[in-house]
């Protein structure tokens, strides 16, 4: 069976690029019939992401006029590849009434993947993300009623679009988000009696809770080193310099994140997720930690069992964190990089999900 993973994209976006490609290469390895293509206006990328793109030219100046034409190409595009396809994969986009159409007039297989709670999401943009969660509601409600299945990165998410589009016996899979998972040796240079923790985020938005993080640390005393790496809001930034235990590196290339993992115990998912409306999530950031061999106290839910000892999913209190930093010091690395493999892994996810959407095939 071969099946399309696609998605549009008006301008490049490293995060959602670096995922499909990732996608299109465990699909290589394992040896599936899956393929993986983003649809694109020209513009410059990574070269060694140009084999899964798909480039366009915009012919209309406006911004209305080349919102709906992009969407009319892609579609397009989309139909012209109908003979070669037997399941399509779908990145949802919000309030898209040519999605809705392509899927109704469509006998093929469509699945529609989510990665958020749209709705919620959107009215948190004001008047004109109201008016787009009414749009998002018709179109996109309607699209998700007339695809074949509804794919999430977490379960809440999948349970959500359910319900929302009055859909609740469609078929539902949850896929989490996954990276590769390499064997190079670790490296581990944790000293043996302060704590050293890692928090990371290309940028610190409200629901990472770095705010809350910095009032908790303010009313406590214990002995800790929190390595803050990405960019921070101005005041984040000022609360940051008044406490010692901080340790603020600004935005760091991925080789020199791996640097100060190294010297850390433990690493911190986000604590404010309530903020999107969210209580579970499926970050790459949590993954990559694992990856690492760091343990993860986060405040958020996730894909992991609850008996899975390498992610603890609790309130934020800074003696909870450092105590689970001081038992998690005893592990080796590499035993919980190892341990986390079958919830990380893009191959292992990317096999169990091809499985699921071809088994009635």
């Amino acid at each position: 069976m071969r099946v399309l993973h696609s998605t549009l994209m008006k301008h490049y976006s490293s995060g959602i690029v670096f995922q499909m490609y990732s996608e299109y290469k465990a699909a290589k390895k394992i040896g599936i019939d899956y393929d993986v293509k983003i649809f694109m206006p020209e513009q410059s990328v990574p070269d060694e992401y140009k084999e899964i793109i798909h480039f366009f030219k915009i012919e209309n100046s406006s911004k209305i006029s080349s919102w709906f034409e992009i969407r009319k190409k892609y579609y397009e595009w989309l139909s012209t590849e109908q003979n070669a396809i037997d399941i399509y994969v779908l990145r949802y986009l919000m309030y898209d009434p040519y999605q809705y159409f392509f899927i109704k007039n469509n006998r093929k297989k469509i699945y529609l993947v989510h990665h958020t709670l749209e709705l919620p999401e959107l009215r948190m943009n004001g008047f004109k993300g109201y008016i787009q969660s009414l749009l998002d509601s018709y179109w996109g409600g309607g699209a998700i009623k007339a695809a074949s299945g509804i794919v999430g990165v977490t379960g809440e998410i999948v349970n959500y679009e359910k319900k929302r589009a009055k859909c609740q016996d469609k078929i539902g899979i949850i896929y989490p988000n996954g990276i590769d998972v390499d064997k190079d040796e670790i490296l581990d240079l944790r000293e043996s009696y302060i704590p050293e923790i890692l928090f990371v985020a290309s940028y610190f938005y409200e629901w990472h809770g770095l705010d809350t993080l910095i009032e908790k640390a303010e009313e406590s005393n214990l002995n800790f080193i929190i390595h803050i790496v990405g960019c921070v809001s101005e005041r984040d930034a000022e609360n940051l310099k008044k406490d010692k235990r901080f340790v603020w590196h600004s935005s760091l290339t991925s080789e020199e994140i791996i640097k100060v993992s190294a010297k850390c115990w433990i690493a911190l998912g986000s604590f404010a997720l309530y903020r999107k409306k969210l209580n579970e999530g499926c970050t790459l950031k949590v993954r990559e930690y694992l990856k690492n061999g760091l343990p993860v106290y986060s405040g958020h839910q996730d894909i992991f069992p609850i008996d899975f000892l390498f992610y603890k999913y609790s309130e934020l209190e800074l003696e909870k964190i450092v105590n689970f930093a001081h038992e998690m010091r005893k592990i080796n690395k590499a035993d919980v990089r190892n341990a986390s493999e079958n919830y990380i892994s893009k191959e292992v996810l990317l096999e169990n999900f091809y499985k699921q959407i071809t088994k009635e095939i």
